[in-house]
């Protein structure tokens, strides 16, 4: 009886591994179509503010020039023309995974030492 558990052990887990094997290659496919649908040449989201449920502030680069649109759950309302020059478009470094990892795990080490 121990050789057929051991034997439902391994098609279950070979079957467990087949499903995680599957998924990653169709969230691999689903990101890259997405990817594909999104890219525009002459429109950018450049930055989003939410100011309530379903309420959002668009700044949405068009061309050369900058425009503020106001969102919310059923409608899409023009707002201003923004100026470039009053405009902080510098992008935030965004930082991997690993930067954030050592972080904490320094920040970890550092009260663990004011703790001693």
């Amino acid at each position: 009886m121990q050789i057929k558990d051991l034997f439902d052990f391994i098609v279950l887990f070979v079957i467990f591994i087949g499903v995680l094997f599957l998924t990653y290659y169709a969230t691999k496919k689903m990101a890259a179509f997405n990817k594909k649908m999104t890219f525009n040449k002459n429109m950018q989201i450049i930055e989003v503010l939410q100011l309530g449920q379903g309420q959002y502030l668009y700044i949405v680069q068009v061309g050369g020039e900058y425009h503020l649109f106001g969102v919310a759950k059923e409608n899409v309302s023009y707002c201003v023309k923004l100026d470039e020059d009053k405009l902080d478009l510098l992008a935030k470094e965004e930082k991997s995974f690993h930067e954030y990892f050592n972080q904490f795990i320094k920040g970890k080490q550092v009260n663990n030492d004011e703790n001693k």
